[in-house]
């Protein structure tokens, strides 16, 4: 593993690697494995045993927020941005003609990835912003990175708004929002009775607590996604719980964890009345 790179990031990989093993798999991702070794994976099985729930948590967010943006893909977007992407595999497994992607993490992920892409003769037509999209400044970030303000963009924000605060959440959507005329944007958010630890559920604060002892305390979670959505005059187009896609993903298999019903991913789009028409 590289010293400069998250572990979360290889953890989350091996988690969402795992799935190509399945008779049946949610989706495949072929590209992911380039960046696993022994050491990842002893890592990622050492933290399954401790919180099942992660693995398969991470599996149902992956397979809802990759048929979303092949959605948006097939619907004419040709421009896609990953927020804090991590070792995020999508610009070169998804894609359609004339796509273009921005992904936005540090510079050591990014680096790695690049790299790493290249050496494995994997293409995707990417552009890496190595930057914080919070202290940077995201317009400023994508303005000097040729980004299209005008045209239709699905935006991807994937295991990043738990760890954040909530003003710096609400900033985000409030740039998207004011500077762009059309887009979606889809991100997963925990429950705020997960972090204030009342959600009745012991299991679920023991989990917290040992998934906090290794790894960046949760900070913020939102109670009612469509309240959160009013306030910022956006649409919610679709919020499920994990539990929700978990029983129409996996409808034979049992839950593992009560987590699943207050772990969510939600889908936003703008409101305003100058949206603009998708090329034909």
């Amino acid at each position: 593993m590289s010293k400069n790179v998250t572990g979360t990031a290889f953890l989350v990989a091996e988690f969402r690697a795992e799935e190509n093993q399945e008779t049946i798999p949610l989706y495949t991702d072929n590209v992911v494995k380039i960046w696993l070794n022994e050491e990842t994976k002893k890592i990622a099985d050492q933290i399954s045993q401790n919180s099942p729930a992660a693995k398969e948590m991470v599996k149902l967010r992956t397979k809802y927020f990759d048929d979303v943006l092949s959605n948006q893909i097939l619907g004419g977007c040709k421009q896609v941005v990953i927020l804090g992407s991590g070792l995020d595999t999508r610009a070169a497994r998804i894609n359609g003609e004339k796509v273009t992607y921005f992904e936005i993490d540090d510079g050591a992920t990014l680096q790695l990835k690049e790299e790493t892409l290249k050496a494995n003769k994997v293409t995707a037509n990417v552009r890496y912003i190595r930057a914080d999209y919070v202290k940077d400044g995201l317009i400023s970030l994508l303005q000097q990175n040729e980004f299209n303000f005008n045209i239709q963009t699905y935006f991807l924000w994937e295991g990043n708004t738990t760890l954040l605060a909530k003003k710096d959440v609400i900033f985000v959507l409030e740039q998207i929002r004011d500077n762009l005329k059309s887009f979606r944007l889809s991100f997963d958010y925990m429950s705020e009775k997960v972090i204030l630890r009342t959600t009745g559920y012991q299991d679920i604060n023991d989990y917290i607590d040992k998934y906090e002892s290794m790894y960046a305390p949760w900070i913020t979670g939102f109670e009612n996604i469509a309240t959160l959505a009013d306030e910022l005059n956006l649409k919610v187009i679709e919020n499920f719980s994990t539990a929700d896609l978990h029983a129409q993903y996996r409808p034979l298999r049992s839950l593992e964890s009560n987590l699943f019903k207050f772990y969510f991913v939600c889908t936003l789009e703008n409101m305003s009345d100058n949206k603009l028409e998708l090329p034909k």
